[in-house]
């Protein structure tokens, strides 16, 4: 009797471990769902011919071989509807072998840098250097910098919607992102799944209470005084969420934009995931308990809440590992037959499926879409393999690789 209410009593402590990210995450996705409905009602009581002030915008575009998916940014970019003397683009040929420097050239309309540097590779040195000669060789100073990544797509009323947040008061933005090849194949349409609720979902719930949104690399846009304060010093595999974490340990916030769209192309299968995924799941050099206790300090030392949320996000498991934890529980408690633990392990069962199911329903998919549920084994199998297997390999993780895409 007693190793059976041993294993009992392992298994209730192992569900309450699992239960604190998911009551979190059910709670940033409550706090979504009352946010959308105040959006849509600031949205019907708005008139529409409020005009936006008119800050002055660089966009920054870092690439790295990107002839072929470059001119469509460069063409979304010159359909923006924002006056054409208040933003400038300014793109950094990052150890390029074909020819991105000069087809942006040929374009007219954007200053085109070059840079090569086999050492310091990736997209944190390309921006910092890109900096770097701005501040050298420009006399203009911009009210904010926008960050899009060469591969993208811009909504025309992206300069619009950061103008807006910029007029509030807010320093730090994230766009909302989107995939523009969701239907291409299974992967696409479930990496559209997992990027709405990463970056939708939670964000919309992290503005609703006061916290801050992760900075996911594409579509950020940073006031000129910001940056000033604390300079671009990410150089990892995951610089946005380096820098994220820097600005958070100030007590800084980063603001999520849901109205400010860019979207990118998605890789369409495994073998071109492989690169992308590793990249997101890297933690880069510092550990999850090393920057868990940098926030801690930095939460009593400032008394930010701010602080202590990035916590709760930070130790929050992926989704994948947190499904699957919540499923082999859900086993142990049958197997067991521990009534308390089955009922607690429904109930967790529940929150994730509240939670995911949340994100689909603002997505409105299209029926036929749903058949790719059917990939999710695979598709959680293959994000587990990353996480605790690749990511943790510094055959992977000890420099900046390319993601394979499909051509639009």
């Amino acid at each position: 009797m007693l190793i059976p209410q041993l294993f009992r009593s392992s298994l209730l402590g192992a569900e309450v471990g699992v239960a604190i990210p998911t009551i979190y995450l059910s709670v940033l996705t409550t706090a979504a769902i009352l946010e959308t409905a105040k959006r849509k009602k600031r949205a019907n009581l708005s008139s529409p011919s409020i005009e936006v002030a008119e800050f002055d915008f660089a966009i920054l575009i870092p690439a790295h071989n990107e002839e072929v998916l470059l001119p469509g940014l460069l063409a979304s970019l010159a359909a923006v509807d924002y006056p054409k003397d208040k933003y400038s683009i300014y793109i950094v040929a990052d150890n390029c072998t074909d020819t991105t420097a000069q087809l942006a050239r040929k374009v007219g309309w954007v200053h085109v840098f070059e840079r090569f540097d086999q050492e310091k590779r990736g997209k944190g040195y390309a921006l910092n250097w890109l900096w770097q000669k701005l501040h050298e060789e420009r006399s203009i100073h911009h009210d904010a910098y926008v960050i899009v990544d060469a591969d993208s797509i811009v909504d025309s009323k992206f300069l619009q919607a950061m103008a807006r947040e910029l007029a509030k008061g807010s320093h730090a933005m994230q766009a909302d992102s989107t995939v523009l090849n969701a239907t291409d194949s299974p992967g696409t349409v479930l990496r559209l799944i997992a990027i709405s609720l990463f970056y939708h979902i939670r964000a919309l719930g992290r503005n609703a209470l006061g916290a801050s949104s992760t900075l996911n690399g594409n579509g950020m846009c940073f006031s000129r005084s910001l940056l000033e304060r604390y300079p671009w010093q990410a150089y990892s595999l995951s610089e946005d969420y380096q820098y994220y974490i820097n600005l958070v340990k100030h007590g800084e916030l980063v603001r999520y934009v849901p109205d400010a769209v860019v979207s990118s192309y998605m890789p369409a299968s495994f073998k071109q995931m492989r690169t992308q995924d590793i990249r997101w799941e890297s933690s880069g050099s510092d550990t999850v308990w090393r920057i868990t206790g940098e926030l801690l300090q930095a939460g009593f030392r400032l008394r930010k809440f701010v602080c202590f949320e990035a916590v709760m996000e930070l130790l929050t498991p992926p989704l994948s590992l947190l499904a699957s934890c919540v499923f082999m529980l859900l086993l142990a408690s049958l197997f067991l037959w521990s009534l308390p633990a089955l009922i607690i392990a429904l109930l967790l069962l529940a929150g994730l499926i509240y939670y995911v199911g949340t994100g689909i329903y603002f997505l409105h998919f299209p029926r036929t879409i749903y058949k790719t549920m059917l990939y999710v084994p695979g598709f959680m199998l293959w994000k587990l393999w990353v996480i605790l297997v690749l990511s943790k390999s510094k055959k992977y993780t000890n420099q900046w690789i390319r993601s394979s895409r499909p051509l639009p």
